[in-house]
């Protein structure tokens, strides 16, 4: 029996919710507190499917009626009014990406959110601050380009033609992390429905053009062999690259940062991102968010880094000048001096942190002062360095300086066990290549090989 204004207007709550039923699928739920709310069940296929239509008395009996009218009209067309609804909440939820700075702006908040640990799917996995700053300094390459554009109508070619002017100044691995970061907005945009397919899902690194472009190499080391080289002539090239950075005249923070580099012969992102309050007296213990394998790692320091350290702390550590920079959690070894506007030229608040650690740059821009090209030295080329000479005085075994390096071992359970059960073989790596630094910085003198091997520092 259809139901009338009056049943619906007194409907009273009882023990439990019940049902008040029209006809057509249409019933008012009346629940426990009293709430009365507009079903409408239909069946799609042959599966019994409910669709909410309000509540009563904001939504009336024959404005329900309605609704469930205009229903049966779409089940007639072959259309399901729930996947409709769907379909139409989805629209009005990416209505507003109707650029590319909108979708980079919203890709990027989409980032900010991300919660999952390390057990998390990699695309869920938390972001530190580092990694999404350098995702929008990435997208603000191509804003002046891209920015404005029609996202609907955003081509292949345009998006390749901004991406060519990184590749025209020669800078080849800033342009295909560029074009990465570029087709991983688009991507997050062509799936939420906001543009029709993602410009960039059939391109590939080479089809951006770039300046100058020459075969990949590996980061360069003064370490590398080369022509004509003489037994020796490799760690007398590194003795001289530590001379040059002890009487290196920049920032004493930037020296200060390579000579740690190379006593540690840590990734430079990682040293950068080093954190005082990860220092416990001669360890290092870096949490596995900032690490390339994402597991954490003990790193075991010299007397020669602890000084350091403590030279170093002067600077930048616990005092009275940097206590703003320290409440605010920044507690960094290396922080940028230039603390980030918070307050952007248009006004509004700037989303990223005020405070940042130094540079990717500063290091390799201190090495270019000192007269080292990219092709003879760069920052991650100390790890080369420490790797190479290393091993070639059979310092210690070679598991155990893989294990120094924080190199994933391909068996993850032999690779946890390493880690833990080489401690004091490395605690005598680290000290030994410290005083092996010394040697080379004070004359350019090698250890001969028999030399090295008498002092070898990891025994079986």
């Amino acid at each position: 029996m259809p139901l009338t204004d009056l049943t619906v207007r007194s409907a009273k709550p009882k023990g439990k919710a019940y049902k008040l039923s029209d006809a057509g699928g249409l019933h008012l739920l009346v629940e426990t507190n009293g709430s009365r709310l507009w079903r409408h069940a239909y069946r799609v296929n042959g599966r019994q499917k409910m669709l909410s239509l309000g509540r009563y008395p904001d939504v009336s009996l024959a404005a329900a009626r309605d609704a469930r009218d205009a229903n049966k009209r779409l089940l007639a067309a072959g259309i399901d009014p729930s996947e409709k609804r769907k379909a139409e909440k989805q629209a009005a939820a990416v209505a507003h990406l109707t650029t590319f700075d909108r979708i980079a702006d919203d890709w990027l908040d989409y980032q900010r959110s991300l919660s999952g640990g390390l057990d998390a799917p990699k695309d869920q996995r938390k972001r530190s601050p580092e990694t999404i700053e350098k995702q929008s300094w990435l997208l603000s390459l191509v804003r002046p380009q891209l920015g404005k554009l029609d996202a609907r109508s955003l081509t292949t070619v345009q998006i390749i033609g901004a991406l060519d002017r990184i590749g025209a100044r020669g800078q080849r691995d800033t342009a295909h992390r560029c074009r990465a970061i570029v087709s991983r907005a688009l991507a997050r945009a062509a799936n939420r429905g906001a543009i029709p397919v993602n410009p960039l899902g059939g391109t590939k690194n080479g089809d951006i053009a770039i300046k100058g472009a020459k075969a990949v190499q590996h980061h360069a080391s003064v370490t590398d062999a080369r022509e004509g080289d003489r037994d020796g002539d490799a760690a007398r090239r590194f003795g001289k690259l530590l001379r040059d950075v002890r009487g290196y005249h920049g920032a004493t923070e930037t020296r200060l940062a390579l000579e740690l580099l190379a006593l540690t012969a840590l990734r430079p992102g990682e040293l950068r991102r080093l954190r005082w309050t990860w220092i416990d007296g001669d360890t290092i213990t870096l949490p596995a968010a900032i690490i390339k394998m994402r597991k954490s790692h003990t790193v075991y320091l010299s007397r020669q880094a602890v000084t350091l350290l403590q030279e170093l702390r002067q600077l930048t550590g616990w005092t009275a000048e940097n206590g703003e920079r320290i409440a605010a959690g920044a507690d960094f070894l290396f922080p940028c001096q230039q603390p980030r506007r918070t307050v952007g030229k248009d006004g509004q608040p700037v989303k990223r942190s005020r405070y940042r650690t130094l540079s990717e740059s500063a290091m390799n821009s201190a090495l270019r002062r000192l007269d080292y090209a990219n092709s003879d030295h760069v920052g991650h080329g100390f790890r080369s360095a420490f790797s190479t000479l290393a091993n070639e005085a059979h310092a210690a075994r070679a598991d155990v300086i893989e294990t120094a390096l924080n190199h994933m071992d391909e068996d993850a359970v032999r690779g946890t066990y390493n880690d833990a059960a080489y401690h004091e073989q490395r605690r005598r790596l680290s000290q030994w290549w410290a005083d092996y630094l010394d040697d080379l910085r004070r004359s350019g003198a090698v250890l001969s090989i028999a030399g090295a091997r008498r002092s070898r520092v990891a025994s079986t």
